[in-house]
């Protein structure tokens, strides 16, 4: 590898570590392998964008990948990745997928289509030719092919080896004839019935090799097969005479010799021909192959290696393999693989006996995957997990490993709109780990419940929480440590929320400080998670203070860290946060649009309390717009949302907007909608949020000037004007204050 690519480019030796990760072979370079998961997936992909671009400028490349419908999610997003930087570059590059294949390129003025439909019955007579190439075809043999297969391909060619084989065609003068009557040939109806009844007819010898195959995989490694069958020389002439009559291809020759079935359907086959004992027996030998060829380099097999032994019903190594496979994609940020494989791994432990030791091991893998689950916004079975593992917890006697799964219970709740029975499971949790002083417990639920308060806008609570946390981390010298979360860095995340909640009180520039010591904290380690975590909270201290373009600077860092660690649950919020930056600029088209991206995204995840956060801002950004029926109907909305879920800032921020809309459009129920925003007004007032208290004073000194009352009007907004100006308020909220007292003045 060094020599190839150093003769391509010697700028380019950069990549072989990465390479060299990909490849599961050894990594020297000290740099690389104290990158954090998804920076590593990240130089991956740059590694393999920046190889294949630079041979393209040698020369126009070609890349073509088959069979889309079944490609892994990693995979997927790295051709995502790839496609955007296509347009520049030599590169065809050719996908071909069944209809069911869904895709994001089809805008790409660089992207075009070919259906492939049935083939014609010139392409089809066509087809026939090309196969019996020795000759030319009677008309009465190309009208049979060309009736039973329909223009189908491959039935049209395994219909065509079936006539060879029995003895249904032969050659007379150079033409390929029918033997016998159309009438008189008995052909299954179906491809897999041809290609049985073509097995069927082969040496048994040539039949138990295609079989033995088949359960390895479509592609087969020659070692392997040796290995399970137990042949030498004779495998070869099995294996040439099964090329002959075109059963499988030689896939390639380095680094070492591997075939592959012609097509899906003939492994499948020759699969399903095999009783399911056989099978079964076929599989533990498998498995034990590749662990007695392969052990320096298992990690490339783990996969492979749980595939085989959870059909051999080998329930301890398939678990074994199904974890390492899981911990695997998890470290390189393949969060929905890491669900999917964490969760089978969870079935198949089920089945062995239930010992304290696998006991043990179920709560352990589900605190694991716990975290996955938070990223992905829970996805479907994650409460049922979770409660199982409580359940484990309880019979093992275990006080923290049930702790932990409190809080985890808590986040789900918190994140599904039930914030009630959140609390209760955090605050419960966060007793626990308070009374016996235990860090490895204390800090991800505080991290946990801090989440949960910033979600419902608890504030108070949330830098109460936040401030135990870090000065405990803080005197014991331990912010670097995970917690059992993995890279996700906790310390620089419980930052970001202590500031974030001083900026929402009004003490910005301690908030500021508080959110920049984060992020030089989660850069230092590295961590894209925590990184992300904590742009989002720093775009919100500048927002609060009416600085949009800065608030804007760090919302779009916080939704690359985002995007690149598939961090789902934080999507929608990013996007309607940016959306509230936008506004803060005067930027509406972009504030609207990006607002509405927030709650579509969200939508998807039906958490009541994020879409009572859209809801809310949406609510808002109509009011200014003067758009009051939309104002209204997302104000009811959020108060609807609100109530469900018992998140106090956000009622007050429809009633906020419902009395205002009350007082600009029904004179007659002006004291029922100054009730309204008072309402609104001493909810942020007990919650200490003072930074949305402001606009909460100029929406009630706009509406007295609504409403004729010019020297209330005055008064309200004068005394806004202080108060911002004394928190340090900048940008929008001050411009205005002074709008809304040129409009009273007038």
């Amino acid at each position: 590898m060094a020599e190839k690519i150093g003769q391509l480019d010697e700028k380019l030796k950069g990549v072989l570590p990465a390479l060299h990760d990909l490849l599961s072979l050894k990594v020297e370079d000290e740099g690389y392998l104290w990158l954090e998961p998804q920076k590593k997936r990240e130089r991956i992909f740059e590694a393999i964008r920046d190889l294949l671009i630079r041979e393209s400028q040698q020369r126009p490349l070609a890349l073509t990948v088959d069979d889309l419908q079944w490609i892994d999610r990693t995979s997927n997003e790295f051709l995502n990745y790839f496609i955007g930087w296509l347009a520049s570059s030599h590169i065809l590059l050719v996908l071909l997928y069944r209809p069911e294949y869904v895709h994001q390129w089809g805008s790409k003025s660089y992207y075009g289509q070919i259906r492939v439909e049935q083939l014609s019955t010139s392409a089809s007579a066509e087809l026939v030719r090309a196969m019996l190439e020795e000759g030319e075809v009677a008309p009465e043999l190309r009208e049979l092919i060309l009736s039973r297969a329909a223009g189908n391909p491959l039935f049209m060619e395994e219909f065509t080896h079936t006539l060879l084989e029995n003895g249904s065609i032969g050659k007379k003068d150079h033409q390929y004839v029918l033997t016998r009557k159309a009438s008189e040939i008995q052909v299954p109806d179906t491809i897999q019935g041809i290609i049985a009844a073509r097995m069927d007819r082969l040496e048994e010898n040539l039949k138990r090799t295609m079989q033995v195959a088949s359960v390895i995989g479509r592609d087969f490694a020659y070692r392997i097969l040796l290995t399970i069958t137990g042949m030498q020389e004779e495998l070869k002439t099995h294996l040439m005479n099964l090329q002959g009559l075109e059963f499988i291809y030689e896939k390639s020759l380095f680094p070492e010799l591997e075939y592959m079935f012609k097509h899906t359907l003939t492994q499948e086959v020759a699969y399903s021909s095999l009783l399911v004992k056989r099978r079964k027996e076929l599989h533990e030998r498998i498995g034990k192959a590749i662990e007695e060829l392969y052990p320096d380099k298992l990690e490339e097999f783990y996969e492979a290696l749980a595939y085989h032994y959870l059909r051999s019903e080998n329930w301890e190594k398939a678990y074994q393999y199904l974890l390492s496979s899981a911990i695997k994609v998890g470290t390189r940020w393949s969060l929905w693989e890491a669900f999917r494989l964490g969760k089978e791994g969870l079935d198949v432990l089920g089945k062995l006996p239930q010992t304290d030791e696998n006991k043990r091991r179920g709560t352990e893998n589900r605190l694991l995957l716990a975290i996955v689950m938070l990223a992905l916004g829970y996805p479907e079975d994650s409460l049922e997990i979770l409660q199982e593992g409580e359940r484990l917890a309880r019979e093992l006697g275990d006080e923290k490993t049930l702790a932990r799964f409190h809080g985890h219970i808590g986040t789900y709740y918190g994140m599904r709109g039930d914030p009630m029975v959140s609390v209760k499971y955090l605050e419960g949790a966060f007793q626990v780990a308070e009374r016996s002083q235990d860090m490895e417990l204390m800090v991800p639920i505080a991290f946990q419940l801090c989440m949960v308060y910033g979600w419902q806008g608890s504030v108070l609570q949330a830098v109460e929480v936040a401030a135990k946390a870090i000065a405990l981390l803080e005197s014991t010298h331990r912010e670097a440590e995970s917690f059992g979360w993995g890279s996700f860095n906790l310390y620089a995340a419980l930052l970001g929320y202590h500031g974030n909640s001083l900026a929402w009180m009004g003490d910005f520039k301690e908030g500021q400080a508080l959110c920049e010591k984060a992020l030089r904290f989660a850069t230092g380690v590295n961590d894209l998670g925590s990184m992300g975590t904590v742009e989002y909270d720093y775009a919100w201290c500048y927002m609060f203070q009416g600085d949009g373009g800065k608030g804007i600077e760090h919302m779009q860092r916080a939704m690359r860290y985002h995007e690149q660690t598939q961090t789902v649950s934080m999507m929608g919020g990013a996007w309607t946060s940016l959306g509230f930056g936008y506004g803060l600029l005067g930027e509406m088209d972009k504030a609207l649009s990006h607002m509405k991206k927030g709650l579509e995204t969200d939508l998807q995840l039906a958490n009541p309390l994020m879409l009572s956060f859209h809801y809310g801002q949406l609510s808002i950004l109509y009011l200014i717009l003067g758009d009051l029926e939309n104002a209204r109907n997302c104000a009811e909305k959020t108060l609807e949302l609100a109530r469900k879920v018992h998140s106090n800032m956000w009622e007050a921020g429809a009633w906020l907007v419902l009395g205002s809309i009350m007082g600009k459009t029904d004179r007659t129920r002006s004291a029922e909608a100054e009730q309204y925003i008072l309402q609104g007004m001493t909810v942020l007032d007990e919650v200490k949020a003072r930074s949305w208290h402001v606009m909460a004073q100029i929406v009630l000194g706009e509406f007295y000037a609504d409403t004729g009352q010019k020297q209330k009007a005055l008064e309200t907004l004068k005394k806004a004007q202080v108060t911002a100006r004394e928190m340090g308020m900048t940008g929008y909220y001050l411009a205005w204050i002074d709008e809304a007292l040129k409009s009273v003045n007038k």
